[in-house]
């Protein structure tokens, strides 16, 4: 006999004859069985012994087999208890009603046996799958709601590390729209010791945790060679170095550096496969492309890395606009993209220059609709004003008493053949900035050591 068919049975039936035979059967083939007379026993009865099949008369005085089984079914949820109606109706509409009420199958008296048994076997199947089934789901709801612990706690972690900076600058806009709870897109700025304004904008691979991961090491390296004084090629050439090294063969990291002088009103741009930027003039209208010049950061090794970048003047007003693949892929509910035709015809047809990023960001949520997009979208703005008009981060005046050393001599010998191949400047801004009155000062400390080193470097040069 197969195993899976010794179940616990209630019989409900008002007849005594046929309940004593049909349980006398069940018996014979190994079954435990319960029963009950009339309906409102059936409902004690079951709450009691919590069968695993019912066996349920259709016509019963009082509250008959339909009704008994509506109230079981109401109770038992998502759990599957199959019920099996017992019945001498034949019409259509009867044996159909017995199905309405929550019956999941019927089976005539006289009984057959061996009817009665494949019944029972197939229904124990069904329910020893059904239970299968609930708690592989609960199982998986567990496993989910971990996950989810985890990565919230790993979001925290990665917030801290790939921070903010200084996006929060008045002259600043951005969104980053994420799939998952971590974004493959990472939004980075911070100002260097002359005073510009250094902005990233990379696009990971994948998207979620797996394309987060290489944003914790590229902000850190960003931030860290920012604060050091070092420049816009030296924090590109230890990105890609870093990236390299950490990333998994086919990871990578499409990105672009801008670093934004007020003083010079310059742009200097590194694109690595990112979608081409704009800087968009709204004195003439005009739309200056950044078009990627490079492979993306993390494919190259450092010897074979390119950090040239291009140089573009500006305006006061002028604004530099940078985006993810996400906006240009975006799709609608038809699978059309949004397109870069779509996105320049949002820049032509403004009048407000103000209003464009939020103009931009309505243009690509109303294409896509209700529509889930499947990639992370970021835009950023940057907006060209003037050096008195930029507040970015800068490091704060210390208060007199917690100035530091008040009477301190530094000596940094610098040898011919030193001087030919490193550059001291990182290293030396560095250590002064530890001086706390002395960082507020930290771009006209930068320009006078890069005179000194310069100069110095070219009577080497030319003594040689």
């Amino acid at each position: 006999m197969d195993t899976l068919a010794v179940i616990k049975i209630l019989v409900v039936d008002d007849n005594p004859t046929d309940r004593l035979v049909l349980e006398t059967i069940l018996r014979k083939q190994g079954h435990t069985v319960v029963s009950a007379d009339n309906g409102l026993d059936a409902l004690t009865v079951f709450q009691q012994q919590q069968p695993d099949l019912i066996l349920l008369d259709a016509l019963m005085p009082g509250m008959d087999g339909f009704e008994v089984a509506e109230r079981i079914k109401s109770q038992v949820g998502e759990d599957f208890i199959p019920i099996i109606f017992l019945t001498s109706l034949q019409d259509a509409g009867s044996l159909a009603r017995c199905l309405d009420a929550g019956g999941d199958d019927f089976i005539s008296k006289p009984y057959n046996s061996v009817i009665l048994q494949a019944k029972i076997n197939a229904f124990s199947r069904m329910r020893t799958m059904n239970r299968t089934l609930l708690t592989n789901r609960d199982q998986i709801s567990l496993h989910n709601r971990t996950l989810i612990r985890e990565q919230e706690i790993a979001k925290r972690v990665f917030d801290k590390v790939a921070h903010a900076g200084c996006l929060d600058a008045s002259n600043i806009k951005h969104s980053l729209s994420a799939v998952s709870v971590f974004n493959g897109d990472v939004a980075l700025a911070g100002v260097n010791a002359l005073g510009n304004l250094m902005v990233f904008l990379g696009d990971f691979t994948g998207h979620g945790l797996n394309a987060a991961l290489g944003a914790m090491p590229l902000a850190q390296t960003f931030y860290s060679m920012l604060e050091k004084g070092f420049s816009h090629k030296d924090i590109l050439v230890e990105i890609n170095k870093k990236l390299n090294e950490v990333l998994p063969v086919g990871v990578f990291c499409c990105g672009l550096l801008a670093e934004i002088n007020f003083h010079e009103r310059t742009v200097k741009v590194w694109n690595g496969g990112l979608p081409d930027g704009i800087i968009y003039k709204p004195e003439s209208g005009e739309l200056v492309a950044l078009t990627s010049q490079h492979l993306p950061l993390g494919v190259l090794a450092a010897a074979e890395f390119n950090g040239r970048a291009e140089l573009y003047d500006v305006r006061v007003g002028d604004k530099l606009y940078l985006w993810s693949d996400g906006i240009l892929e975006a799709e609608n509910s038809q699978g059309k993209q949004f397109g870069e035709q779509r996105l320049y015809e949002v820049f032509k047809a403004n009048t407000i220059p103000d209003n464009l990023f939020a103009e931009v960001n309505w243009a690509v949520n109303q294409f896509i609709g209700a529509t889930e997009h499947v990639d992370d979208i970021s835009v950023m703005e940057i907006t060209q004003v003037t050096p008195e008009n930029f507040k970015g981060s800068q490091p704060p005046v210390l208060e007199q008493e917690a100035s530091g050393p008040n009477n301190w001599t530094m000596s940094y010998v610098l040898n011919p053949e030193t001087l030919r191949a490193f550059n001291p400047l990182p290293l030396m801004l560095n250590f002064i900035m530890q001086v706390p009155m002395l960082r507020v000062f930290s771009g006209q400390i930068y320009i006078v050591l890069t005179e000194l080193f310069n100069n110095a470097r070219f009577q080497v040069i030319t003594a040689i």
